[in-house]
């Protein structure tokens, strides 16, 4: 883990060279001590290697209007991640189940254990750091924030540089494909027998296949030769891949219009 986040360390100081300091002031951060003895493990593991210094750093140049805080706590047994009042809050319950799974021994060799929990971690303090975009800039929306949010995210990721960037998407692909329980691609397309109810669909956030999919075509979409596989090992139908570049084009021209202006320089 320690070799990923010197690597991405590496990475955010070469993208900052020759741009103008950010005012600190601009995030603060908290680890918060855990109440639940268990999950001082993962508040070591975090602050040991400056988890949340990282996120800093990929956010700092955004010019917010509030004081962004971000946070890990304890939330008495509730695995979430949030956005209110100026502060992004990721619970060590959320964390602990993103440990689980980069620890499972099912866990492709392609995504070692550090990506695994990384890939989401970031990913998770990017999203919600949309919806705080959304909410500090007054940013208008057309569809649902959640789908919103995962975009943003996305195309925050996809401008790191190929090797960060490849491995961020690959691990949290492999995030919604352990909930889906599907270990390759020939999986996508084998029929499921689900019992479920009608209500289950109407949650803010769009199902966890539409969530790993829309990854997906953004990804190819940006960089049809970096994410080649997508394509050669069919994760995404044909149709869908006939249409990728033009929806990362479309989140590219909506970010540049809408919240690149608000930064000290544009990704």
């Amino acid at each position: 883990m320690k070799a990923f986040l010197a690597a991405l360390g590496a990475m955010l100081a070469a993208s900052a060279a020759g741009a103008q300091p950010a005012p600190a002031e601009r995030i603060v951060i908290d680890y918060v001590q855990p109440a639940d003895p268990a999950h001082k493990r993962l508040y070591d593991l975090v602050k040991d290697n400056r988890g949340l210094e990282r996120v800093r750093e990929i956010l700092l140049p955004i010019r917010w209007p509030r004081t962004l805080r971000l946070e890990i706590k304890g939330c008495d047994g509730e695995a979430n991640a949030w956005y209110e009042e100026a502060t992004i809050t990721v619970c060590y319950e959320f964390l602990e189940g993103l440990w689980k799974k980069a620890n499972d021994p099912r866990r492709p060799a392609t995504v070692s254990r550090e990506d695994a929990f990384i890939g989401p971690f970031v990913d998770v303090f990017l999203h919600e750091a949309s919806h705080a975009l959304f909410n500090q800039l007054n940013i208008p929306l057309l569809g649902r924030e959640e789908d919103a949010a995962d975009q943003v995210a996305a195309y925050h990721v996809l401008q790191f540089p190929k090797d960060i960037k490849r491995r961020l998407i690959a691990s949290s692909t492999y995030s919604y494909a352990r909930q889906l329980k599907v270990r390759n691609a020939a999986d996508l397309f084998r029929p499921r027998m689900k019992l479920t109810y009608y209500e289950d669909y109407a949650d803010e956030h769009g199902t966890t296949a539409q969530r790993l999919y829309n990854l997906l075509c953004l990804a190819y979409g940006s960089d049809k030769e970096l994410f080649a596989d997508i394509a050669e090992k069919q994760f995404l139908p044909e149709d869908r891949l006939e249409r990728c570049e033009d929806e990362y084009r479309q989140v590219e021209f909506a970010y540049r219009t809408l919240i690149a202006p608000h930064r000290d320089s544009g990704p």
